[in-house]
């Protein structure tokens, strides 16, 4: 991917029920790859190779990326519905009431819309291989501060490119450095061996709110740590779960996996203060041992709960 001159930065909204027009037949997006759309959106001119991409939903940013590529489709037939009475898209279906849809611009009420079909270009931007996934560390009001358009209607919203940078790297998200990314393909074939792609973290981890909660309180950080990609990171409880049965954030703090395992294993601990303790059984591994007394990486440290760190330190060290 070649850097291009004066790349932008946008918001994506993904298809799904925040499209929710009913004049759009859908597009085929695949979240962790690629992003369709067609010369009916807003800005579809302006999107080009080099540019940063925010994938988001109604509610916050899923994951971001740089466009590798952009493949375009020239003369593509679209099928598109209209509102019998005023002919605009903007129509939505109703789940409660008959008849089944209602026209926002006009507000008549239709069973069945007026088809036609008209000529688009399609576009599809690739992001897959510099794809980070975000699982709302950022929200829809934040970025709606890093929006540069006031409309939320907008499938694709501009942004300010530096300051979405800015806001994820606080949030712990390491994208690939902009020099790196050369070359005239993309790094992730839309297919992938097998026939299969890959799966989200938002999707894999999806049922998980307590992980969620804590993402959206310390971003893509371990504790102990620092930044660390999403697919590593686990929600640990200072207090076991199955004693306690609940879910506190002020109780939880996101590890690196094989941190989280020493944790639970008491190999592990977090003084009072915040810092980090290792057990004298891994002095003997240097990507542990230089952990011993560094302090926790946390965007705010008000929020864990002190008894529940000095329970689990003392129980510890009592170990060793």
């Amino acid at each position: 991917m070649t850097e291009a001159v004066g790349a932008r930065a946008w918001s994506f909204l993904v298809a799904g029920e925040e499209r929710e027009f009913q004049g759009n037949t859908g597009y085929e997006d695949v979240l962790e790859e690629s992003y369709s759309y067609d010369s009916t959106v807003g800005n579809h001119r302006r999107v080009a190779v080099g540019d940063l991409v925010v994938i988001r939903n109604g509610r916050e940013a899923l994951g971001i990326g740089y466009v590798e590529e952009l493949a375009v489709t020239p003369e593509r037939p679209k099928l598109r519905s209209r509102c019998p009475s005023c002919g605009s898209t903007s129509f939505k279906e109703r789940t409660t009431e008959l008849p089944r849809y209602r026209c926002s611009p006009c507000n008549s009420t239709f069973d069945r819309p007026k088809a036609e079909t008209i000529r688009v270009t399609a576009y599809q931007a690739h992001y897959g291989g510099t794809w980070q996934p975000l699982e709302g560390c950022l929200d829809k009001v934040q970025l709606a501060e890093l929006s540069l358009s006031r409309s939320g209607q907008q499938s694709i919203r501009a942004l300010d490119r530096a300051r979405t940078l800015a806001a994820v790297a606080a949030r712990g998200v390491r994208l690939p450095r902009e020099e790196d990314l050369t070359g005239t393909t993309r790094h992730h074939p839309l297919e992938l061996p097998g026939g299969r792609r890959r799966t989200t973290t938002a999707a894999r981890r999806g049922q998980d709110a307590f992980r969620k909660a804590l993402v959206r309180q310390y971003g893509m950080i371990c504790a102990v740590t620092g930044p660390a990609p999403a697919e590593v990171l686990e929600a640990a409880h200072l207090r076991p779960f199955a004693e306690t049965e609940r879910h506190r954030v002020e109780e939880g703090l996101l590890l690196r996996a094989d941190i989280h395992r020493l944790f639970d294993s008491g190999l592990l601990a977090i003084s009072p203060t915040l810092e980090v303790n290792i057990a004298p059984s891994l002095r003997g591994y240097s990507v542990y041992s230089t952990l011993q007394r560094t302090r926790l990486h946390l965007v705010t440290d008000d929020v864990v709960d002190r008894d529940a760190i000095g329970e689990h330190h003392a129980a510890t060290i009592a170990t060793w």
